[in-house]
């Protein structure tokens, strides 16, 4: 006889996670409970990440009521659009993005569907997913939210003392005029990620990887970084596959001598951001609440007007209604037929 399957789950803040039971030691255990037997199996049950599939798949009912709900349909370079990474400007999280000759304008169609002060939905990434709000879309290929980072990273703000070199040997040189206390070589390594905005030659402006470093201390004009690939977002569908990330390591930048640019750390993080974000926000949104919680809800406002009034009676009545509502709420998520009366005249 096929031995059965039993399945529990855990929350952890706005997270489930499915574990099964298992009754065989071994790598990957992640939770034992000796002596359990709810079940009807022997004492050592063990809980474990699922050993198997699911062909049937996992049904969830009543999980939470959402904070936000996207109007739209997600559709690249409509309302979805891939960001190559994030930084920190300002002490607020920044999403950033390259063309392969260029950085895109959020003031400019079709990037202006993002706009200031409006919410996103970020997927995909490896640290931001969820909901954000926009402080500021710019024309500098990069979007700063008002999301809070504890994070202090490497910037540079050139004021007419940069120098970019044009490419040799499949990479160009970076470096600070000499006298200005700008040592590239200290802030940024090889391996790193910088994200370039400013240039008046528009190909150097994106989201380059470091290539290597200028060692020097003589002089800051010889403790500079090269840069080597490119990393950027295909932005026609003429240009490749939209939903993926394009690297080119043959890099095309342009001499820029005395440049006012600003050159940030970033961190490659490539994801996708949705506008259309309907958030809740204020006193005009509608809450996805069940009948029942919605009427227990009045309920529990008219028991803390009534408490802040003193009038207990009326406090005490609004919550026992309150607290029936909640009951009847959860009694319908239960299924199956109810019986009316007593055994004796029970609907058979």
């Amino acid at each position: 006889m096929a031995s059965s399957k039993y399945y529990a789950y855990y929350v952890r803040g706005r997270k489930i996670a499915l574990i099964q039971h298992d009754y065989t030691l071994g790598s990957g255990q992640t939770l034992s409970q000796p002596g359990l037997n709810a079940v009807g199996a022997r004492g050592d049950v063990l809980w474990k990440s699922p050993t198997e599939s699911i062909t049937e798949g996992l049904e969830i009912e009543y999980a939470y009521s959402p904070r936000y709900t996207i109007d739209s349909e997600a559709t690249t370079q409509v309302n979805k659009f891939y960001l190559n990474g994030w930084t920190i400007i300002d002490g607020y999280l920044t999403f950033v993005r390259s063309h392969d000759d260029d950085v895109p304008s959020w003031d400019s169609s079709p990037y202006n569907t993002v706009g200031d002060d409006e919410y996103i939905v970020i997927r995909e990434s490896a640290r931001w997913n969820g909901l954000h709000k926009v402080k500021t879309a710019t024309a500098e290929g990069y979007i700063q939210t008002y999301t809070r980072v504890n994070k202090s990273i490497p910037v540079v703000y050139g004021s007419s003392n940069i120098d970019i070199a044009a490419e040799a040997d499949d990479k160009a040189f970076i470096n600070a005029n000499a006298g200005t206390n700008i040592w590239l070589n200290a802030l940024f390594s090889a391996g790193d990620y910088i994200f370039i905005h400013g240039s008046a030659t528009v190909k150097n402006n994106g989201f380059w990887k470091v290539h290597s470093v200028a060692d020097s201390t003589s002089s800051e004009a010889t403790s500079g970084i090269y840069i080597a690939d490119r990393h950027y977002c295909y932005d026609k569908m003429t240009d490749g596959t939209l939903t993926t990330e394009g690297i080119d390591t043959t890099i095309d930048s342009h001499a820029d001598a005395n440049a006012s640019i600003t050159i940030y750390r970033v961190y490659r993080d490539f994801c996708y951001l949705e506008s259309d974000v309907n958030a809740l926000s204020d006193e005009s949104d509608t809450i996805d609440l069940p009948e029942y919680l919605a009427k227990a809800l009045v309920y529990y406002v008219k028991a803390k007007i009534a408490e802040d009034r003193a009038d207990l009676e009326q406090k005490e009545y609004n919550m026992r209604e309150f607290n029936r509502l909640l009951e009847k709420n959860e009694s319908s998520k239960i299924w199956g037929a109810r019986r009316i009366g007593s055994d004796e005249t029970a609907i058979k």
